[in-house]
């Protein structure tokens, strides 16, 4: 592929702004409305800020991502010399790896607390496998009404997938597993030693520069 078949994110945002609009048989002024009628006024759609792609996003009832990741699987220029792929780039944009392999350690050094919690990510698990189920729902529905084959066949194949539950166990033997589990156990328990020692120093009558128990 050449590189004027590549997409710039502001390309791929002004694009998939366009089919949503057509979708729903509005205009770029009816989006400028929806802005104002949620006290939000963008100079034009055309010239997309940050602030502007989030509200945009909000007022068309569609995720931010769903914006920025082309929906015909196009590589997309982060950079003028940065090309990425579109899987790549999704995973990115959900915080989940790295753009650039050398990126790995200032990356995992730098997810924020909320992406540690097992719970909170396992409720982040449950609600991507709702949106999954859901939307195959949705999009299967359509696509029959719509008489679209193509649509049908690809549609039908994800939904095999999303129901074959060994899909997952799969997935997860082709990831990386950058550390392992014991790993993180030694991790933990180096950490718990070290908490352990520094109450201990903390004591009344325990000398500071003694390493305690």
């Amino acid at each position: 592929m050449s590189d004027a078949d590549y997409l710039s994110a502001e390309d791929v945002f002004n694009r998939n702004v366009d089919a949503l609009l057509e979708r729903r048989g509005l205009e770029h002024r009816d989006l400028l409305d929806l802005l104002e009628q949620a006290d939000y006024t963008a100079d034009t759609p055309a010239t997309v800020l940050l602030n502007d792609a989030v509200a945009i996003a909000a007022v068309l009832g569609v995720s931010p991502l769903q914006l920025l990741i082309p929906s015909d699987r196009d590589p997309v220029d982060v950079t003028p010399s940065l090309a990425a792929e579109v899987r790549l780039l999704g995973l990115w944009m959900r915080g989940l790896r790295p753009l650039l392999d050398d990126h790995f350690e200032e990356f995992f050094r730098g997810v924020p607390l909320e992406d540690l919690d097992a719970d909170l990510v396992a409720e982040n698990w449950v609600w991507s496998e709702r949106l999954r189920t859901t939307a195959l729902v949705y999009l299967l529905n359509d696509a029959v009404e719509s008489e679209d084959l193509e649509r049908v066949r690809v549609l039908g194949e994800l939904a095999g997938r999303q129901l074959d539950q060994p899909t997952l166990e799969q997935a997860d033997g082709r990831v990386d597993r950058f550390v392992g589990s014991g790993e993180l156990r030694s991790a933990r328990e180096r950490a718990t030693r070290y908490r352990r020692q520094a109450v201990a120093r903390r004591r009344p009558g325990t000398n500071s520069g003694s390493n305690g128990p």
